[in-house]
């Protein structure tokens, strides 16, 4: 109820009361009991409230039958994040995004949304088939929906050219409970200046920067949306292309507030997530922040909790930039793993290539070998450029054996 409280004051509402029932299971016409309900409507009588938010999702028939016992406006959760993620929607896409979200999410209510269900009238301009018209409601939120897909589907296929010119970096993705500080660290990392806010769902479009270590690598880091207990499938579905930068990341900082009392609910409603986008058994590195503002004394008893079931966490506070070399050193540490020594015969022909290795690769050593015309060269290089780099090798030799 206290994060229904964040959502509420993120989307521009005014908290005045709170009120909790406890039941075996939702009434299935009013979802809490109508004695609550009465009590419910005399303190928003009092107060002068207009909307109620329900930490639930309810069906149709609940918010209608709740809206006319207390003549008041209900929201339920879905609809409360989806109307924070329109109030912070910038871009282009995640304007399409929000409103495709809405749209699919309405789209399933819209059967007990309509009251007017009468055949229209016939006379001069309306004779017709005499649909009704929670009907052309339906037609038109699908062609709405139809029209924001085909938008989204342009959109994708410009960060698709994005991310294929991307496709030999490595990629490391931030992600996490929302306001759990990923854009911050983002920031600290990438010497960025991404929007930060200390509210749920500051920002909701996925940003990628290169990220300079000591080493030859390519790396970009990748930060996105924050993730929230029982967030929406309709979020999660239209996000999609959002999200695919955690499907393809190599490295996932799972970022977590050290501080918050329900940080392991709020780490299972990540791994949540991150098990219905299939990337649950990637490369995983666990980093608590804000430890700056844990006592002393707790924070050495989460430490020692924390490291029995995450061996390689790391402790840091990228308000303050402190331990940030502790995760420039795990990161360090992952990027060794990626990495392979090989020996390689590269023509003598493949200046360019060899310029590349010495760019991009660490090499022990290189000796000319003049009777087959190559450079035999031992180097350290990650994988993922290994296949490439057979392949430029292969293309020469196949042209030589031609021309002999």
């Amino acid at each position: 109820m206290e994060e229904l409280g964040r959502l509420a004051d993120t989307a521009e509402a005014e908290v005045i009361g709170v009120f909790i029932q406890s039941r075996q299971k939702p009434i299935p016409a009013t979802f809490i009991g109508k004695g609550k309900i009465l009590e419910i409507k005399a303190e928003a009588d009092k107060e002068s409230v207009g909307t109620l938010i329900f930490n639930d999702n309810l069906t149709p028939a609940q918010a209608r039958n709740i809206a006319k016992l207390t003549h008041c406006n209900v929201v339920d959760r879905t609809e409360l994040i989806l109307d924070i993620f329109a109030l912070h929607a910038r871009t282009k896409q995640a304007k399409c995004q929000v409103e495709l979200a809405q749209l699919e999410y309405n789209y399933s209510k819209l059967r007990n949304l309509w009251q007017h269900l009468s055949r229209i009238e016939g006379g001069i301009g309306t004779r017709g088939p005499g649909e009704k018209q929670i009907e052309i409601d339906r037609r038109e939120i699908k062609r709405k929906i139809t029209l924001l897909k085909d938008q989204l589907k342009v959109i994708e296929k410009e960060t698709q050219v994005k991310r294929q010119k991307r496709k030999d970096y490595l990629s490391i993705a931030l992600v996490g409970y929302t306001n759990a500080g990923k854009s911050t660290l983002f920031n600290r990392m990438t010497r960025e200046e991404i929007y930060v806010a200390d509210q749920l769902f500051a920002t909701l479009d996925s940003t990628s920067r290169a990220l300079y270590l000591d080493g030859k690598e390519n790396i970009v880091v990748t930060d996105t949306i924050g993730f929230i207990d029982k967030l929406p499938h309709t979020l999660v579905s239209a996000f999609h292309s959002t999200l695919i930068e955690v499907e393809e990341a190599d490295l996932l900082m799972h970022v977590v507030d050290a501080s918050n009392p329900m940080l392991f609910q709020y780490i299972e409603s990540v791994e949540k997530v991150l098990k219905e986008l299939k990337a649950h058994q990637k490369n995983i590195l666990m980093v608590f922040n804000k430890c700056d503002t844990v006592k002393p004394v707790q924070l050495a008893f989460l430490r020692k909790k924390l490291l029995g079931e995450y061996p390689h966490a790391v402790f840091i506070s990228a308000a303050f930039d402190e331990n940030l070399d502790d995760l420039t050193e795990k990161v360090r540490y992952f990027i060794d793993r990626q990495k392979r020594r090989i020996t390689l015969q590269v023509p003598v022909e493949l200046q360019s290539l060899i310029s590349f290795l010495y760019d991009h690769a660490q090499v022990h050593e290189k000796v000319y070998n003049d009777e087959d015309r190559v450079f035999e060269m031992d180097i350290t290089v990650d994988v993922r450029l290994i296949k490439n780099i057979n392949r430029q090798i292969e293309k020469v030799h196949f042209d030589r054996l031609g021309t002999e």
